[in-house]
Order: C-alpha cells, then sequence, then structure tokens
C-alpha cells in the first residue's frame, strides 16, 4: 500500500521529530514507507501545556491553521516532556482535570493543565481538519521520567483520545520497549548527551524501526479502509 500524493501533517516532541535520530523521525519514517507528502511541526523539547521557554504543541496546531494546511492524516504526541520536573519539584505542567467546558486552542490560557490542552489540541483537529484521520502515538516506557508519572499522564491522554474516537498507538502498552531496562536503554535510545549511554527517551533507528513503526504503520494501514 502506499499513499503517494497524501499530505501527511505531524506535531508533538522530540519523539515524533526524531531528535535521536539525525531527525528522522515517525513522519520521516511514512515518507520512506509510503510516499507521504510531510508537513512537519513538531519540535523537541515541546510541551502539551505551556511552560516558560519551551514550545508548546498549541503554538504548532495554530501555525498550521495559519499556513491554512489540509492533512489527509496527522500523528502526534505530547505529555513526556510535561511529566517532566525541570525544578527537580513541580511537574512542568500539571495534569490537572478534563472540563466540560473546553476552550478552543486559539484561547488556550498558558495557565491551563495538560489535560484541558491536549483535550483542546484535538477538538482542534477534529474542528479544522475534519477530513483526516488522526493518531496519537503514546511513547514508550521511559527510564527518565517517573514511571507512576508517565503512567497517568499517558492514561488522562488515551482518554480523552478515546472520547473523541481518535486512533491510539500505543507503544507504552503495545512494544515493550522499557528503557529502566539497560539493555533497552543502551541498545534502542541514542546517547544524546555523550553519557556512553542510551538516554532512555530518543529512539534511535533500531528503536524506530523496530517498536515504534510497526504499532504506527498497522494503525495508519487500518484507517484506510
Amino acid at each position: 500500500m502506499n499513499f503517494i500524493g497524501k499530505t501527511l501533517a505531524v506535531f508533538g516532541d522530540s519523539i515524533i521529530n526524531g531528535s535521536g535520530n539525525g531527525n528522522f523521525g515517525v513522519g520521516e519514517y511514512l515518507i520512506k514507507d509510503y510516499g507521504f507528502v510531510l508537513l512537519k511541526y513538531c519540535v523537541g523539547g515541546a510541551r502539551v501545556g505551556c511552560c516558560k521557554d519551551k514550545n508548546w504543541v498549541a503554538d504548532q496546531v495554530k501555525q498550521a491553521l495559519a499556513d491554512g494546511i489540509n492533512p489527509d492524516y496527522i500523528v502526534f504526541n505530547g505529555f513526556t516532556n510535561d511529566c517532566f520536573r525541570t525544578d527537580g519539584i513541580n511537574f512542568d505542567v500539571p495534569i490537572g482535570s478534563l472540563s466540560s467546558a473546553v476552550p478552543d486552542v486559539s484561547e488556550l490560557k498558558t495557565t491551563d493543565s495538560f489535560s484541558i490542552c491536549f483535550e483542546s489540541i484535538v477538538c482542534a483537529f477534529l474542528k479544522y481538519f475534519p477530513s483526516a484521520k488522526i493518531i496519537f502515538v503514546r511513547p514508550h516506557k521511559m527510564g527518565r521520567r517517573e514511571d507512576e508519572a508517565q503512567r497517568i499522564y499517558g492514561e488522562r491522554a488515551v482518554e480523552i483520545c478515546k472520547k473523541y474516537g481518535v486512533a491510539v498507538a500505543d507503544v507504552y502498552k503495545d512494544s515493550g520497549l522499557n528503557t529502566f531496562l539497560p539493555e533497552h536503554r543502551d541498545k534502542y535510545t541514542a546517547d544524546t548527551y555523550g553519557w556512553g549511554k542510551g538516554d532512555c527517551t530518543h529512539p534511535n533507528a533500531v528503536g524506530y524501526e523496530k517498536f515504534y513503526m510497526p504499532i504506527i504503520e498497522k494503525i495508519i494501514t487500518s484507517l484506510s479502509f
């Protein structure tokens, strides 16, 4: 199956971007394997919620709207950096609670929680790109994030996706990649920081090809029927 001429827009952080793999990420693999036209908005370090001096996924979406794109497919991720404690104490973006009043992505406040921002982004995709097929990528179990935090933020993201019928490529649950294990860390993630070992977070080529892309590609092809 090929998707030559179909447009793919990707949003999110370094894991979608391919920051540990020479910026050859999910979108580039899908170009190589299926022939998509790629529109790349993801940025390493991005947060779903706003964090001072960090890229905000909501701004990626707003830029796509300003660009007037009309993607056939959207692949996105988010929460890897939201559930990190840069100051060693507080999560960069509090998870917050779901609300019955979800603002338009253009109306999000910098103080809004992860839950509100994530739901607003999903709603923006559905509202502004109604013909696009959407996939959320939940990342692998990462040794540089608190296990419980990854689970809680990830399950909230999956809950919101299920609410709106958005497909989930659940690498966390379905791939077996667990970089708390040193053998997985060093074999499947990049030595981004020159530590002489994998960084736990950023997949290398083998990490993408073995754990990420089979799950993503299975879903993206199933959505095409």
